[in-house]
């Protein structure tokens, strides 16, 4: 009897000294069992709960060669934890050591909660699905630019016999000199497109793997083995990614053209040549796979723990509305009253303190850090729609930015500013209003914006979600909760 034999064999039969095949497999308990023993299995109370597939289900799962109940090299026990600072998975000792400066840990089971249908595993499936897609176009793509070297090559061929025709039997040599050399440019770079489109055609293969590996997760894994897997499975896509880019930014579109010897038309004794075929390339913008790309959200529960409670210094009677803050590079705060009768700025110091207030004309919406001596803030219930830029050294209003519409939310981020502009999208600008860039970014529920790392994050608090989009205004995800409700100033760490 083999050890595959063996392996398929019920582990209770076995040690029961008897000799039944198993049909199914428990990934917890990690055994082997036959129909009576899976029923009873499924019957016990310490059990009925656990993930029960099929023996071929779990052959699947094992041909993957992904470590999908992993554990701690460093410790000996088993990774049941996250850590989001890092997004490592981890042990219980690591949290108190290795990992203990970092963000209080989750329990693995509470993050790969409903794994299969969670917004990691969904984005992770489109960005294998993506570099599938782009592979297939770049190999579609290279393929037309053989054809279109071809025509290129007839068209320069058509061109060679019209100006033989101008002149003599002495363009014999030099016609089969130019054709030669014709020939030699359009086989080498041929050949080196063809290296190219079998190297793509190779990685195609990897990442056709990837995602069949992907839908065997997800048919046959449990939760937590499909949330391991899939972390596996991204590390496994960001290298042959990288790998694919080294080789991506070298790529260039080949044209050649023909440049005629003018000589030739005055005399033909000292011609040696027709002409050169010069080849001009041109980037084919396939040079990174990554660059539509933002951070997977992972789907648990931020542990949040008070460090400081700050005390709104009241005015009169007049209640504050607080509707932003931000914090200044000195660790002071800022907070945004929009009090019809208030309309201030509230600055308190880092320990909450009352430092001084900015009285303001309008009732103020949102505030952005410029740096560490201005602020902008945005007055959408105005008569003038506008941003007021203040320098906090001497509470002196800057110029006015005016807009048409109603402006809403601001960030400031690399010298550009901005803006919610409703009706219109979200704009780009400068300092002065000279707007470089209009995204159509725009929805009912849509006020604030926050943008970093060239990134631009939004929060809907009519759809109950959190968008993010690359600088060009293309959605890159979107995350819904059921927690999730009414979103509205949003910000993001490092």
């Amino acid at each position: 009897m083999d050890v595959k034999d063996k392996r398929d064999l019920c582990s209770p039969c076995q040690f029961k000294g008897k000799t039944e095949t198993a049909t199914k497999w428990c990934t917890e308990c990690e055994e082997p069992f036959c129909i009576t023993c899976s029923e009873n299995h499924d019957a016990h109370r310490f059990s009925r709960n656990h993930h029960v597939i099929s023996v071929e289900g779990n052959q699947l799962l094992t041909s993957l060669q992904i470590p999908l109940n992993k554990y701690c090299e460093v410790h000996d026990k088993k990774k049941d934890m996250y850590c989001s600072s890092h997004g490592e998975i981890i042990c219980l000792t690591c949290t108190q050591t290795t990992h203990g400066k970092c963000e209080p840990a989750a329990r693995l089971s509470d993050v790969s909660k409903s794994a299969k249908n969670s917004t990691f595993v969904t984005v992770l499936e489109s960005n294998i699905a993506d570099v599938i897609d782009q592979l297939i176009d770049l190999i579609r793509d290279r393929e037309n630019n053989k054809v279109e070297i071809e025509k290129q090559k007839n068209e320069i061929l058509e061109e060679v016999r019209s100006y033989r025709k101008c002149i003599n039997d002495k363009l014999d040599q030099v016609e089969s000199i130019i054709i030669e050399d014709l020939n030699g440019k359009c086989q080498t770079f041929n050949l080196k497109i063809d290296n190219i489109v079998k190297f793509l055609n190779d990685h195609l293969k990897k990442f056709d793997e990837i995602r069949k590996q992907m839908d065997i997760l997800k048919e046959y894994a449990s939760d937590t083995q499909t949330f391991i897997g899939a972390k596996a499975l991204e590390n496994t896509l960001h290298y042959n990614e990288s790998m694919l880019t080294s080789v991506l930014e070298l790529i260039q579109n080949i044209n050649i053209t023909l440049e005629v010897n003018q000589d030739i038309f005055v005399t033909c004794e000292d011609i040696k040549s027709f002409g050169d075929i010069r080849v001009n390339t041109q980037d084919t913008g396939y040079c990174n796979l990554q660059k539509n790309r933002g951070q997977c959200p992972i789907d648990h529960q931020l542990k949040l723990s008070k460090a400081l409670e700050i005390k709104i210094p009241q005015e009169f009677f007049f209640r504050s509305i607080i509707l932003s803050c931000v914090i200044l590079p000195n660790k002071q705060m800022i907070f945004v009253d929009s009090h019809a009768r208030n309309k201030r700025l509230i600055v308190l110091n880092e320990d909450g303190t009352p430092d001084r207030n900015i009285n303001l004309t309008g009732k103020p919406f949102d505030i952005a850090v410029i740096d560490s001596n201005k602020i902008a803030i945005s007055f959408p219930w105005c008569t003038r729609n506008r941003i007021g830029i203040i320098n906090l050294t001497n509470n002196k209003s800057e110029p006015d930015i005016v807009f048409k519409n109603k402006c809403y939310g601001i960030s400031y981020d690399k010298d550009r500013l901005f803006v919610v502009v409703k009706t219109e999208g979200i704009l780009i600008m400068d300092l002065i209003g000279k707007v470089s860039a209009c995204l159509p970014i725009e929805g009912q529920g849509i006020f604030y914006v926050h943008v970093q790392n060239d990134r631009i994050y939004c929060s809907d608090e009519c759809n109950d979600t959190v968008q993010c989009y690359d600088m060009e205004g293309c959605s890159i995800w979107t995350f819904k909760d059921s927690n999730l409700e009414s979103p509205r100033s949003i910000s993001a760490d490092d």
